[in-house]
């Protein structure tokens, strides 16, 4: 939600997060299967949108995403201190045990304002064994080149505009 993400962007990556939800099994109890998800909005600031905790159920996910609506700011995109925040902030409490993957998913629509602080956060993932992928509504080298650092093939960015990297998110990342 920084200055620069136009409605168009906006509502093109909730598409995206909408189509992503559709093929993925929502955990509806305690029972540690399915996934639960958690929507943040960033700029300068990261503040959540939706928490784990608030929809058990696909479909009142689905509409609670579909319901998000685009704030006006005037900040830039902060996409390092983003992924610094959701590491630290919304993975504290999750579920336990051997099966469970941790992945975050970030919408980008630009070249990030720290770009070092995206290293910084890519290399804290892998120590907290969190799946980081960024999916860029435009070519970021930058931002490339931070989630590259991570050798172990973990970490993923992708162009929403190349239909096969978005795939490879969508079926490495998010559904394994």
């Amino acid at each position: 939600m920084s200055n620069d993400v136009a409605p168009s962007d906006f509502e093109e990556q909730r598409q995206v997060v909408l189509s992503m939800l559709k093929n993925i099994t929502i955990s509806e109890s305690n029972c540690p299967t399915g996934a639960r998800v958690s929507v943040v909005a960033y700029s300068r600031h990261t503040k959540y949108l939706i928490r784990f905790q608030e929809h058990r159920s696909r479909k009142h996910l689905m509409e609670a995403v579909e319901n998000l609506a685009q704030e006006r700011t005037t900040e830039q995109r902060h996409l390092g201190a983003a992924m610094l925040f959701v590491g630290r902030n919304v993975f504290k409490r999750v579920r336990a045990g051997q099966m469970i993957r941790k992945v975050a998913v970030f919408f980008s629509s630009g070249q990030s304002q720290d770009p070092d602080d995206v290293l910084a956060a890519v290399m804290e993932y892998r120590a907290l064994k969190i799946i980081p992928a960024v999916i860029s509504l435009r070519n970021t080298p930058r931002i490339s080149r931070a989630m590259e650092a991570d050798d172990s093939g973990n970490s993923m960015f992708a162009l929403l505009r190349r239909q096969q990297d978005l795939e490879k998110v969508k079926n490495c990342a998010v559904c394994y």
